[in-house]
């Protein structure tokens, strides 16, 4: 089993390593209030945070913007960490989906793909898929023009990273790249901003000041 684990993390740093796009990556989802997602990504691990804000007359209300847990990835370590600001607490578990309802555990037949073909979204060469989760539907938008990413967004708070069945499969679908849109029902999240550039390793680190779990 212990081989096996080492094999399997051997070949997944293989994939992440095959031109990965490193840099940070900006996300807007505007719907009855404003959600802004920032994923910043080195060759092995990604750092997520996110913060919504309510709508006032149009526009969002900056003053009461309330913070989400920040998603820490390390891909080499098999793990993932919630860090939560509110009670000042990392909790740490095996890598995994991290989605809005927690239901992490997808069998092979829970997951399905229609590939929609190709289209032009942002200036970006995507490619449209149509993905099925269980019950809920998504579409989702992803383009090579960046380079692959580790961690597939196919909802507002819906993550799946390398590894996953989701992934995994989309991946042989031929949906590795970067997620430049995404919706599900009328809640559309939209890739605004792309900085290519190395992240710095205290990014990933858990902040001082929090307990770990």
């Amino acid at each position: 089993m212990k081989k096996l684990t080492l094999t399997a993390i051997g070949s997944l740093l293989l994939v992440l390593a095959h031109a990965q796009f490193e840099g940070i990556l900006y996300y807007d989802c505007t719907i009855r209030n404003k959600t802004l997602t920032t994923i910043y990504l080195s060759r092995a691990k990604a750092l997520l945070e996110a913060k919504t804000y309510p709508m006032k007359e149009g526009a969002a209300d900056i003053s009461k913007g309330k913070e989400q847990d920040a998603l820490i990835f390390d891909f080499a370590a098999g793990k993932v960490t919630r860090l939560s600001p509110r009670h000042k607490v990392a909790v740490t578990t095996a890598m995994g989906p991290v989605t809005d309802d927690r239901a992490a555990i997808l069998k092979e037949g829970d997951v399905t793909f229609r590939d929609l073909g190709p289209e032009k979204i942002g200036g970006y060469d995507c490619r449209h898929f149509a993905v099925t989760i269980k019950n809920k539907k998504s579409d989702v938008w992803i383009t090579k023009d960046l380079g692959a990413s580790p961690l597939c967004m196919v909802a507002q708070f819906d993550y799946y990273p390398a590894g996953s069945l989701l992934y995994d499969k989309l991946k042989e679908a031929g949906g590795e790249g970067v997620v430049v849109r995404c919706q599900s029902g009328d809640v559309v999240v939209n890739l605004t901003n792309v900085q290519r550039k190395a992240v710095p390793p205290s990014f990933f680190e858990i902040p001082e000041g929090y307990s770990k779990n």
